[in-house]
């Protein structure tokens, strides 16, 4: 018979052994474990904000894209200046934030702080924006 300090070393290591064999089980099988909540879609990694880095022009004049500036800066660290050519002159982007949320969509901080999601796309040094409007305009990339 095993005596009762045998038995509880008996049981000790049982128990260990267990925990092993569960956690062996988590790793290979992996229990449908997800760290992040997800709906099933695959999202898409934000595009790099190097690419809006520098100086561009607007070069559209359609009558929508008179409240965007005529030139702007974006910097590294995703913050940005617009100015009109003429100074004292209101533009919806003046300074804030950028923040690029898919491969099309940017996130603009407005003047009056309002954060607003805009298409954008980037082909060559051309910047295409749309926004919630439909109004498309287009910045070239400065030298």
């Amino acid at each position: 018979m095993i005596s009762r300090n045998s038995w509880s070393r008996y049981r000790n290591g049982f128990d260990s052994l267990w925990w092993v064999l569960v956690l062996i089980a988590i790793i290979v099988f992996g229990v449908g474990y997800s760290p992040t909540p997800s709906d099933g879609r695959d999202e898409a990694m934000p595009a790099d904000k190097s690419q809006f880095v520098g100086n561009w022009t607007k070069i559209t004049r359609s009558e929508c894209s008179q409240l965007y500036p005529d030139t702007l800066h974006f910097q590294e660290r995703g913050l940005y200046s617009g100015q009109k050519d003429q100074p004292g002159t209101f533009t919806q982007w003046d300074v804030g934030t950028f923040e690029i949320v898919g491969d099309e969509q940017v996130r603009i901080s407005l003047a009056n702080d309002a954060i607003v999601s805009y298409e954008f796309s980037i082909l060559n040094d051309l910047l295409m924006f749309t926004d919630s409007q439909g109004c498309k305009f287009e910045y070239r990339r400065a030298s």
